[in-house]
């Protein structure tokens, strides 16, 4: 499988731009360091935090009037109308975060349990989701716009919980958010196409922190990870993801899908239709 047509950086970043969160100021957006992923220094996204449920294709490969006509909505074909697609694009985003044992991944990989790390670990299975949105053409770009949307609205919504938080302050955090969500883009898409060695890297930058003292065997566990549900979802019909708008994940744990808690998720997504 040619890895190289799904990376889609360039094209996350401009979606991204749209969909980000209008506190954050585009022309004087600057990406962050690295070490401003982890060191999220302000003390209320440090708190512990209890989660509650709640073939590749770019605009590039259209001509100037085929854009002229996408930013005017006129989107052309779709296999799935658009209104059906933005719904859809909630339920993906559901997929990412409401369908992820959180707890599990705090426990078993070791990552802090703060609200910045549930942020970092959502934008993983975001990104995970968008490497295969990119192989489903138009309708793949219409999903990934909704799913940001969905994504930003619903992380003002979670730090508004923080009673103790400033107006200020929530701005700043959606901007280190954002900015930290186009880093770790970058990171990953580089190691989804380099070796294991690269994508080790990426995660230990964007998940972990850059901690010096992480666990070998824990950043293994977070690689096979990652690998694993690219292949599987490579084999995911196109159609399920369009509509209703379902994306599985493996488990943490081995590499077979839970059909019990699948269906359960699936049955959740129906219901809410």
């Amino acid at each position: 499988m040619n890895l190289l047509r799904r990376t889609t950086a360039g094209l996350l970043f401009k979606t991204a731009v749209n969909k980000s969160p209008k506190t954050v100021s585009h022309s004087k957006l600057v990406l962050q360091c690295t070490s401003c992923i982890a060191h999220q220094t302000a003390s209320p996204v440090l708190k512990r935090y209890k989660h509650s449920p709640s073939v590749a294709m770019s605009l590039e490969d259209l001509s100037t009037w085929q854009r002229m006509k996408w930013n005017m909505g006129f989107y052309g074909k779709l296999r799935v109308p658009n209104y059906k697609l933005k719904l859809s694009g909630y339920h993906l985003y559901i997929c990412c975060s409401d369908f992820i044992d959180f707890q599990q991944f705090v426990e078993d990989v070791n990552i802090p349990d703060t609200f910045a790390s549930w942020f970092q670990l959502l934008q993983l299975h975001v990104w995970l989701l968008n490497v295969k949105l990119s192989q489903i053409g138009l309708e793949g770009i219409l999903l990934k716009n909704n799913v940001y949307k969905a994504m930003w609205q619903n992380v003002e919504i979670r730090l508004d919980t923080f009673k103790d938080l400033l107006g200020s302050e929530k701005r700043k955090y959606m901007e280190s958010f954002y900015s930290s969500m186009i880093l770790s883009t970058l990171y990953c898409d580089e190691g989804l196409i380099g070796s294991d060695k690269q994508l080790a890297n990426a995660l230990w930058i964007t998940l972990f922190g850059m901690k010096e003292d992480i666990d070998p065997e824990k950043l293994e566990l977070m690689v096979t990870y990652v690998r694993k549900q690219v292949h599987y979802h490579d084999q995911l019909d196109a159609d399920t993801i369009m509509l209703p708008g379902y994306f599985p994940f493996l488990p943490l744990h081995g590499d077979k899908l839970d059909i019990a808690k699948a269906e359960k998720d699936y049955q959740t997504l129906i219901k809410s239709v």
